[in-house]
């Protein structure tokens, strides 16, 4: 062979350049696999103990469900067996026990005890067999004098060796006392410890994995698996969640991580813990440490893999591995769990747990509910008073939510002005009762900076399985339910039934229509005369807005406006209305008459921070005098915010607008409302004119509300008079204005000017 020519065989440039360019990838890519790993180790821990604490939640809300259940039934039954004689005749009461203990089959025997500790009788004993004397059992005896002089509903004993039933369990007992509230007797239901199947058996758990109930002074309560409840029960515990409520009893929920037998097993373990309401207990749940790495390896094997072969292939594909990184890791930041206005669960959060109680649900055979929370014209709040003030009502909104709920379930953010309520175990009924007590709660204005603002959620309430048995048809239905609440009227609940979705298609049909119907000009006026009670000519006119569909129907008020305030369009219905109103006012006057005329300013409207410079704009492209023209507000809209209301009334004011307060005597009527709010008038409700002369509390409130009118300088309008006795009656009570169908139905421009011609509608009496 001939020698390589000079360079032959030594490394390229090239070579080179590939050698060393593998070197520091190979170099690079390590370093940023290895970062990967401890991120991703670092989220793992992060998800396994958010995992568990999510279970030990759950654990205790079962728990606590499961103890009230038990321990307020004993209470019907302790007067069953009073009645019954159960300390003159134990045996002719066993079939009250027998009953009960078949209605539980969690109990595995029922005992009673006379107020000095004697035993009864006790199912697991048959009748004519010795019952055990726990009277001479000092520390047995001790607890249970002590237990019967309490005073709770019922007591949760600690786990103990049943000398009945000859196995492990915990006694729930309730005493029954007397007319001066002496015992009488105790009722006791013993839990066995050890047969599977019960409450605390069945929640699904990672392998090696413990659930427990642990007694605040160190006591375990009960422990799934076992393997020697001698080892167990009846000892004192140095666990370190022991040791944790030792130093701070005050606590609620956390995680625990450190070295721990937890039975046979002695290893590095992670447990969560949450506070049990009734009870001075704690539910917990641990897994082994290793859990994190078989959790961690399943979770990212495929792509340490691969990544490994792509470090080998080439540094296009070390940047690819390091973009997937940077948008795994963005994908991360998205689904955090809380919300960062108010602390709660956001939507991903909530998710989770729905499908959590769903497994739950499934297992145990448990229904759980939804509240679907709104805040019923938050967006108005918004827009009128700005948004930072609105996240501030957000956040104390869902301090008073979270504080009504009473860890009866769990409050989520899903955004904007909706709340998600998750209730574990809890039926229709409970949440009807907890939708209840929110709405209560929302009776109180809620201070919000300087702003003392006043408002109210529509509930929707849905329910596992009969409302959906997936995540997403839940919060649908729960949603059409929240909807439904707000069209009933809001400040209320709803429950759903397949029928509201029809109702919801309906309301959107109807919203498109009304879209259409502004485009196409399809709305007209008409005017309802307001006449002078004591010489019966017209003085002015209520504009009334109808709806005539292109075939000629005509629809009335009561069937569009609320879906034009739930869907903004009365903003611009509104305008129109104002527009209109004032023209034809303006060609009434210029044709010699001396009129005003009123239109409706409703929720939304009033909400607008545009409102006063609209009306403004309006009257000058009218050409009309501002005393021409008149606001009607109800005292509900007005009081949403009084600081704000009083403000944007004063504006009102100072253009020289007639301000009339609509239906008065229906919402917050009192002496300081009409000292504050700068009305010229007063409209009395037709409630109070139907009843005039006819019911002697409406005559009264009548007569009322004209003397305060009379103080406070206010002018009086009667609406709804419908008849000649309801006019004579209100003109001897000396009102000074009045409207109603028996002087005019509201009727078009031209059937107006008719009446203007005649100089007087109504004749003098």
């Amino acid at each position: 062979m001939l020698a390589n020519p000079k360079g032959q065989g030594n490394p390229s440039s090239f070579t080179r350049l590939l050698r060393n360019s593998v070197l520091a990838l190979v170099i690079g890519g390590s370093g940023a696999l290895f970062a990967y790993c401890l991120h991703s180790w670092d989220r793992e821990e992060r998800e396994v103990r958010d995992n568990l604490l999510i279970q030990s939640s759950f654990l205790a809300a079962v728990s606590d469900a499961f103890f009230s259940n038990l321990g307020n039934g004993l209470d019907p039954l302790g007067q069953l067996l009073d009645k019954c004689g159960v300390l003159e005749t134990p045996q002719a009461c066993r079939g009250l026990l027998n009953e009960f203990q078949n209605h539980h089959p969690e109990i595995v025997a029922m005992a009673v005890f006379a107020p000095d500790g004697e035993m009864r009788i006790n199912t697991a004993v048959k009748p004519g067999n010795p019952l055990p004397d726990f009277r001479k059992d000092p520390p047995y005896i001790n607890q249970l004098l002590k237990d019967m002089a309490g005073h709770a509903p019922y007591i949760v004993g600690a786990p103990e060796f049943g000398k009945a039933i000859r196995r492990w369990r915990f006694a729930i007992r309730h005493v029954v006392r007397d007319e001066n509230g002496m015992p009488r007797f105790m009722v006791q239901a013993a839990i066995p410890l050890e047969r599977e199947g019960t409450f605390l058996h069945e929640l699904p758990m990672p392998p090696r994995s413990y659930i427990g109930l642990l007694r605040s002074d160190g006591y375990q309560q009960a422990r799934w698996p076992i393997e020697d409840p001698s080892a167990i029960y009846g000892r004192l515990s140095d666990e370190p969640l022991t040791q944790a409520i030792r130093i701070s009893p005050g606590l609620r929920a956390g995680h625990i991580r450190g070295d721990s037998y937890w039975g046979n097993l002695n290893a590095q373990r992670l447990a969560a813990f949450t506070r049990i309401e009734h009870g001075n207990l704690f539910a917990y749940v641990s897994a082994p440490w290793i859990h994190v790495w078989q959790q961690w390896w399943a979770h990212n094997a495929a792509v340490l893999l691969i990544s490994l072969v792509f470090l080998l292939a080439s540094s296009v594909v070390a940047q690819r591995i390091w973009r997937r990184e940077k948008l795994h890791s963005e994908e991360l930041v998205s689904q955090a769990r809380r919300d960062a206005l108010t602390g709660l669960p956001n939507r991903a959060a909530a998710e989770e747990m729905m499908q959590f109680c769903i497994d739950m649900s499934h297992t145990l055979e448990r229904k759980f509910s939804l509240l679907f929370v709104d805040i019923d014209r938050f967006k108005d709040i918004n827009d009128s008073l700005g948004h930072a003030l609105g996240d501030k009502l957000l956040v104390a909104i869902a301090g008073i939510v979270k504080d009504t709920l009473r860890e009866e379930g769990t409050l989520t953010r899903l955004g904007g002005d909706e709340f998600l309520v998750v209730l574990p175990g809890r039926g229709v009924d409970a949440a009807v009762g907890i939708a209840e007590r929110l709405i209560e709660a929302f009776k109180q204005p809620i201070k919000a900076d300087e702003h003392s603002l006043q408002v109210t959620p529509s509930i929707g309430i849905a329910q596992f399985p009969e409302h959906g048995t997936d995540i997403y048809t839940l919060l649908k239905h729960a949603d059409t339910a929240m909807y439904e609440a707000k069209h009933l009227g809001r400040n209320r609940f709803s429950v759903y039934m397949d029928e509201l979705g029809e109702r919801v298609t309906e309301r959107v049909k109807m919203e498109q229509l009304l879209r259409e119907a502004l485009q196409e000009n399809l709305f007209q006026l008409v005017y309802q005369p307001v006449v002078d009670m004591r010489g019966g000519r017209i003085v002015g006119a209520e504009a009334l807005v109808r709806w005539v569909r292109a075939d000629g129907t005509v629809v009335m008020p009561k069937h569009f406006i609320g879906v034009a305030e739930e869907s903004g369009l009365i903003i611009p219905l509104g305008e129109w209305v104002l527009h209109t109103a004032l023209a034809q006012v303006n060609a009434w006057n210029k044709a010699g008459h001396d009129l005003w005329v009123s239109v409706n300013i409703s929720p939304r409207q009033f909400q607008d921070p545009r409102l006063v410079e609209k009306i403004s704009a309006a009257l000058k492209q009218s050409g009309v005098s501002p005393e021409r023209l008149g606001v009607e507000i109800t005292e509900t809209v007005a009081m949403l915010d009084q600081e704000a209301s009083t403000r944007i009334l004063g504006e009102l004011k100072s253009l020289g607008v007639r301000i009339a307060i609509d239906d008065f005597g229906t919402g917050y009527s009192s002496l300081s409302y009409l000292k504050r709010i700068p009305a010229d008038k007063v409209k009395i409700d037709k409630s109070f004119v139907d009843g005039i002369n006819l019911e002697a509390d409406d005559t009264a409130i009548v007569h009322t509300i004209l003397a305060l009118a009379g103080v406070l300088d206010k002018i009086v309008v009667a609406e709804g008079v419908e008849t000649e006795d309801q006019y004579s009656a209100l003109l001897a009570l000396k009102c000074q204005l009045a409207q109603g169908n028996w002087i005019s139905r509201p009727i078009p421009p031209d059937e107006f000017a008719s009446l203007l011609n005649r100089r007087l509608l109504i004749r003098a009496a």
